[in-house]
């Protein structure tokens, strides 16, 4: 494969000088490769029939240069970006390539070429959107994400592997150029499988639950072997397009080359393909995008749900839904929402959780809800209506986290779920925890997807007791927590004597701290003692509980931390997860109960599971 060089490949700087981009403007026109144009909207693409484009005259020169500078910055040529825009890909290349200004886009046009015989045609369309200044108020707007949208692909010539390459390509030519997503519309009959494999989601998730009760609907029609579950916890178009490849189920393709799930009329050629792809070749067109990170080296995932909101408990009680809208609130006023894959919790299967509670105590726990009880088992665990369902939510989110680092659609992902689960044991419930979201995420990587070796790191202030219990003799599951000494804090468990049972003797770690320890404390600690021994475990993922009430401002224990040693102890755990798991890292929400310290805290763990800089931090404080 051949692909082209210059400097827009290989990033781009400040903005070039206007005059250059000037020159460039005349050049193409004179060359007969610079138009104004619109999309000609009667035209259907996939037919190949008709134009496109309605050709007009190109816009004045002041006009196409602040168009430039709106979309691209001024940080790349217009001869340069029709030379990026071209490479030569497993034999086939660009020609005719075009730039077509529009009132408020820049077009890509060409005819892909095989030698000189034309075998397809391409057409990018690139903009940038336009957000209110209040969120609630249509005027006045500001400029938005940079989008590039594929208006249309075409391929006569069967070349397995011409589009991932192109489109591969070009994800890191736009990352470069600081766009933000990709966007396509997937009408065409291959395309829809084929960008979903390739990681394109579908943007309205309220039709992703109607493609995902779709699919539900003809396995049963069917009457395949597929549990309800291995359905609901489908949550991108990626994971749809590679379900239950085993399965293989007939579709009928007629003479256009579309496709059904039964045969009439038109579609009456038999083919068998795995289940996943042979639903959405069938499946209706749906708008899709693919986020470019153009300012996070990391994917990282978000776990949320309004779901989780659900769980009220008594005022005045510190664990209350407003950690997470405020939480919510600041990564959007911080900017990260679009930086941030956002991922859709569950409703885990009950075999799952019971692998980690007795079903008999989850029963008690949802009779208590139903009932109206104002607490479950002990008074600090207050409860409403809606604390089961969010229980069983939070900890499905976990699972749905698991599923996106190691599907590989995410790298890392942060999982803000409530309630808390690291104080719940089997048949417990205490310490504001009912169901142990980080156990029943370790249990369900292992039964899942075959994941031996886990380690599972607690830097709540508050000891981890329910999770040490749960797999105390468990050899494949490390637990280190790092806490505040059990003499002064709550629950009054994990002491150094306290390594583990039977075949599990050595797989727990605990490191109590005094109290008023801050960074400088933790920090050597951790160094000292926390990654010395995932040096030692080589774990396959590690699973955080991220509790942030150590935080010197958090009124509930007496640990002076600041968020240096938050950034410093998630930097940490990256690069060991880099050498050792494939920096397969999940992190879950547990503590923290003052509001500011809590989205403080949050925002900057985020953030450096993004591997955005910001507080210094390295392993040489340690």
């Amino acid at each position: 494969m051949a692909v082209d060089t210059t400097r827009a490949t290989g990033g781009f700087g400040d903005p070039l000088p206007e005059r250059d981009i000037l020159e460039g403007f005349d050049r193409l026109i004179a060359a007969n490769r610079l138009f104004g144009a619109d999309l000609n909207s009667s035209v259907i693409k996939k037919s190949g029939k008709g134009t496109p484009f309605l050709v007009r005259r190109h816009p004045s020169h002041h006009r196409m240069l602040a168009l430039w500078r709106d979309i691209f910055a001024n940080r790349v040529l217009p001869q340069e970006i029709l030379e990026a825009l071209a490479p030569e890909v497993l034999g086939l290349a660009h020609g005719d390539g075009l730039l077509l200004f529009g009132k408020d886009r820049v077009l890509y046009d060409c005819q892909i070429v095989r030698g000189n015989e034309g075998v397809g045609h391409l057409t990018l369309c690139f903009y940038r959107e336009r957000e209110p200044v209040f969120r609630f108020l249509p005027f006045p707007r500001r400029p938005g994400r940079r989008i590039v949208y594929i208006e249309g692909i075409s391929l006569s010539a069967q070349s397995t592997g011409y589009a991932s390459s192109l489109f591969r390509h070009y994800e890191r030519l736009f990352r470069d150029l600081g766009f933000h997503r990709f966007r396509l519309k997937a009408s065409l009959s291959v395309g829809k499988y084929y960008w979903a494999k390739e990681g394109f989601d579908c943007e309205d998730r309220k039709q992703f639950g109607e493609m995902r009760e779709n699919l539900h609907a003809l396995v049963r029609r069917l009457g395949l072997p597929v549990e309800e579950q291995e359905v609901r916890r489908l949550n991108h178009a990626s994971m749809v397009a590679t379900f239950r490849r085993e399965l293989l189920i007939p579709v009928y393709r007629n003479a256009d080359g579309y496709y059904a799930a039964a045969r009439d009329a038109s579609h009456t050629e038999e083919f068998r393909f795995p289940l996943g792809k042979a639903f959405l070749l069938c499946s209706d067109p749906w708008d899709g995008c693919k986020v470019i990170y153009t300012d996070t080296p990391r994917r990282t995932g978000l776990v949320w749900s309004e779901g989780f909101l659900d769980h009220e408990a008594r005022p005045g009680h510190p664990e209350s839904p407003k950690r997470l809208e405020a939480l919510l609130a600041a990564i959007r006023e911080e900017g990260m929402r679009e930086s941030l894959i956002f991922l859709e919790p569950y409703i885990p299967a009950m075999e799952s959780l019971h692998a980690v509670h007795d079903p008999a105590y989850l029963e008690a726990f949802r009779e208590a809800a139903a009932r109206g009880d104002r607490h479950f088992a002990v008074r600090d665990c207050a409860i409403s209506e809606g604390s089961y369902q969010a229980a069983l939510l939070a900890a499905g989110g976990v699972m749905a986290g698991i599923d996106a680092v190691l599907s590989g659609r995410s790298d890392n992902v942060f999982c803000a779920v409530r309630p808390p689960g690291h104080h719940a044991g089997r048949s417990s419930a205490m310490g504001f925890c009912f169901v142990n979201n980080v156990a029943a995420g370790a249990r369900y990587a292992r039964s899942a997807y075959g994941v031996e070796r886990i380690y599972i790191l607690d830097w709540d202030v508050h000891h981890g007791n329910g999770t040490q219990a749960l797999f105390d003799e468990d050899p494949l599951t490390f637990f280190c927590s790092l806490h505040e000494h059990p003499s002064f804090c709550y629950p009054g468990t994990g002491r150094r004597l306290e390594r583990g049972k039977g075949p599990g003797l050595g797989a727990t770690l605990n490191v109590p701290l005094a109290p008023h320890a801050g960074d400088r404390e933790v920090i050597e600690a951790f160094e000292r003692e926390v990654v010395p021994s995932i040096e030692a475990f080589r774990p396959e993922l590690i699973l955080l509980s991220a509790g942030f009430d150590a935080h010197r401002d958090d009124p509930i224990a007496e640990l002076e931390c600041t968020e240096d040693a938050y950034v410093h102890m998630t930097r940490r755990v990256l690069e060991l997860a880099d050498r050792h798991c494939e920096g397969r890292v999940v992190s879950v929400l547990e503590g923290g109960y003052r509001t500011e310290s809590l989205v403080s805290s949050a925002i900057a763990h985020i953030k450096t599971l993004q591997g955005r800089e910001g507080s210094p931090c390295s392993s040489d404080r340690g």
